[in-house]
């Protein structure tokens, strides 16, 4: 089966958990639908279209970009002047829709809407689907364990290592080359031109620094042609990136100790879901205690205490990767660093709708599609659902 055929395949739509103020304040509000463009992307031309610094554009949550999305933005905004009401072009279009108090951030988001059509399906796909649902549900939605999704790991040089790991064992080197000096065959553009310079030139950088275009890692080979270090260098990079870096593995942890625990609570009857960073097992409703069901567990830092019921899970997982939990910090750099954030390990996906099937328009092999429908809370992942049922 397949998603994301087209743009309009996969569509997202950002509820919020309080409506904004129909008095001026200090922040600028508008709903934001996107088009194959990344959040990030879309709040440049959003600053553009408004006057405003892309920094001053604030978002509540990043949005897939090869999707259909809308979504909520703030940017600062004077009180005497009414903003514009509304701006569009190719692939964004956006409307005001009150004032903010303060930034917009992933608090002000109570669940995302997911509209998504599977296409390329057989018939024995989809009544497999339809098992995986009568199987994974209860009585309030379908129960899943709560896993990152591979967007999750986008910093992530698939194949290569993890960046964060590098950092902790002090491999600034071999951390700041798999960033910048390592090429990927989705690179495209400045990023494309930047990783096969450095890969051909890693050392000499005064002849790679030449051939690295202009782009907000360049910085790093200024620094490094100048005499710097490599964490300084690495630490040139933009600040986002170097903390996706920690997210990245933070979540990789995570997901190895949520499989413990999936495994352990229905040996040999886990639905499997294949995915790049590791198959996720989900077990059947039915089997899940309720003990479990509410079980926050954290992602990790080196602050944090192992706690039962979970701790024998993240355990695991530090040990597979050769750590102990108080490993998890950059020595000589107060960021990027880990932090300590809380997550539910089950969570429900409510709201479902599965259409009838339909002949897949797009398709040369006479086969089927399907519409699904459901709703998540924040910061839990559309295609994880999808990997549960079996695409």
């Amino acid at each position: 089966m397949i998603i994301r055929r087209i743009p309009e395949d996969f569509a997202v739509e950002e509820v919020l958990a309080a409506s904004f103020s129909s008095s001026p304040a200090a922040h600028a509000a508008y709903a934001v639908t996107k088009t194959s463009l990344s959040t990030p992307q879309a709040a440049a031309m959003l600053s553009r279209a408004l006057g405003v610094r892309a920094g001053q554009v604030a978002w509540a949550g990043l949005k897939d970009k090869h999707a259909r999305t809308r979504q909520h933005m703030t940017c600062p905004w004077r009180k005497d002047q009414p903003p514009p009401r509304s701006f569009a072009e190719r692939g964004i279009a956006a409307e005001f829709v009150g004032w903010a108090d303060t930034p917009i951030d992933a608090s002000a988001i109570a669940e995302n809407r997911f509209d998504i059509v599977v296409r390329d399906a057989r018939t024995e796909d989809l009544a497999e689907m339809d098992r995986r649902v009568n199987r994974l549900a209860d009585a309030s939605g379908l129960l899943l364990v709560n896993y990152f999704g591979a967007q999750r790991f986008g910093s992530a040089r698939h194949g290569e290592g993890w960046i964060a790991r590098h950092l902790i064992r002090g491999e600034f080197e071999h951390a700041l080359k798999l960033a910048i000096g390592t090429p990927d065959r989705k690179d495209s553009g400045p990023r494309r031109a930047m990783t096969r310079a450095l890969a051909t030139h890693w050392g000499n950088w005064s002849a790679a620094l030449p051939l690295v275009p202009r782009c907000p890692e360049r910085r790093a080979v200024e620094v490094l042609a100048q005499g710097s270090d490599f964490r300084d260098a690495f630490t040139q990079l933009p600040h986002q990136f170097q903390q996706l870096c920690i997210e990245a593995y933070q979540s990789h942890l995570w997901n190895a100790a949520a499989r413990c625990i999936a495994e352990m609570l229905a040996p040999g009857t886990c639905l499997v879901g294949d995915d790049d960073f590791g198959p996720m097992f989900f077990p059947p409703a039915q089997v899940v205690p309720s003990l479990w069901r509410d079980v926050n567990m954290p992602m990790l830092a080196g602050s944090s205490t192992l706690t039962e019921p979970w701790a024998s899970a993240a355990q695991s997982a530090l040990t597979r990767e050769g750590l102990t939990v108080r490993d998890l910090s950059i020595k000589g750099m107060r960021k990027p660093n880990f932090g300590e954030a809380p997550r539910n390990l089950f969570i429900r996906a409510t709201n479902l709708r599965m259409d009838p099937p339909q002949p897949d328009d797009l398709s040369d092999r006479k086969r089927l599609k399907r519409t699904i429908r459901f709703t998540l809370p924040r910061g839990s992942y559309a295609t994880v659902v999808l990997r549960a049922l079996g695409q």
